[in-house]
């Protein structure tokens, strides 16, 4: 997917714009309160359904109107999306005139988001470093929908027999439940091994340690959710008493995480928000890399409010970066920190004053 154009009618401060974006670099600029975040809010929606910034669409349709409509279009593929959301009806998703449904806009839209939440991705809880893992798990591999569903599945009735104290059921579901959460964990622990290879690729490219001391020290560990010295069976029925005591669950793939350690020592208590930021975005990209060079799928990066936190030196990282990431990226910024001397070097660049859009 590469997005060429895009229309927005009454979303959030908007109330018809059009705007035609580069397969490159696309750059929108403007105060608070202009309409930077909406523009990449709308891509993401196209992408997903959803929204990366409200839980509920409604928030998004323009103030005394009736429903938002957004429309996207793909030149190279000739596609197009319509996404349209009313106060009294479900969301409504098109692709190429045929109603479909939202799951699957992954799949031709594909998308990599960076954002506030993303920003402290080290400093966020375990669920949340999971669901980006698996988004970009889920653009790549066919079987792991059906791999993930079917581990949940499983484990809410297994959760079910524990809260109704059925300890005669609980083994055929130990089992259930092991084979299902082992190949949820191949699935993850592959995309993480990837991932963990084009982080070190982009770090030696872009030798941040001339800014930042700290990547040398780091160490990127996957956490599978148990000891995993022990098989997951053997696990599932070694904490059988601990379970049905605590009525849940304790050890598994929900439970998996990816830590990040400096001298042994959790990042987030050590590292500034400044170096979370970049750190989050270097990673961000990494798993953005992966969908690119292994699997052949070209998903747009969104970045949201790429210059706050970020001093100069950390900046020009970031324009570095740039460089190195040839899909299509969507990013915004207060202030116009992009000169001619700096585009220059990009192909394809196009810049917007979101103030001058509307």
């Amino acid at each position: 997917m590469s997005l060429t154009k895009i229309f927005i009618h009454n979303f959030r401060c908007f109330d018809d714009v059009e705007i035609s974006l580069s397969p490159g670099v696309n750059f929108f600029y403007g105060p608070n309160g202009s309409g930077k975040t909406s523009i990449l809010e709308s891509v993401f929606i196209f992408s997903s359904g959803k929204s990366f910034k409200s839980t509920n669409l409604l928030s998004l349709i323009k103030h005394k109107q009736d429903k938002f409509y957004l429309k996207g279009f793909d030149g190279s593929k000739g596609y197009v999306v319509e996404v349209e959301k009313s106060k009294t009806k479900p969301i409504l998703v098109s692709l190429n005139n045929k109603k479909t449904v939202t799951s699957r806009l992954i799949k031709e839209f594909p998308c990599t988001p960076i954002h506030n939440n993303t920003f402290s991705f080290a400093d966020a809880p375990p669920e949340f470093r999971r669901k980006l893992l698996d988004r970009s798990i889920f653009i790549a591999e066919e079987a792991f929908a059906s791999s993930w569903f079917s581990y949940y599945r499983s484990l809410k009735q297994r959760n079910g027999i524990l809260k109704n104290n059925r300890i005669s059921d609980i083994y055929a579901w130990n089992k259930k439940l092991s084979k299902e959460g082992n190949q949820l964990t191949k699935f993850r622990k592959l995309f993480f091994d990837q991932t963990l290879k084009e982080f070190y690729f982009l770090v030696d490219l872009l030798k941040p340690n001339n800014v930042f001391s700290f990547f040398d020290e780091m160490n990127i560990q996957f956490f599978t959710g148990w000891d995993s010295e022990k098989s997951y069976l053997e696990i599932l029925e070694e904490n059988i008493e601990n379970d049905l005591r605590r009525r849940t669950t304790t050890k598994g793939p929900h439970k998996s995480d990816i830590k990040f350690l400096l001298n042994n020592i959790d990042a987030r208590q050590i590292l500034s928000r400044g170096e979370q930021k970049f750190f989050s975005i270097l990673w961000s990209c990494a798993q953005h890399e992966v969908l690119k060079k292994t699997y052949k799928i070209n998903a747009t990066l969104i970045i949201d409010d790429i210059k706050s936190e970020l001093d100069d030196r950390v900046f020009n990282l970031f324009i570095e970066l740039l460089n190195h990431v040839k899909n299509q990226i969507i990013f915004s910024c207060i202030d116009d920190c992009f000169s001619s001397k700096i585009t220059v070097n990009f192909n394809e660049f196009k810049k917007f004053h979101v103030e001058q859009l509307g």
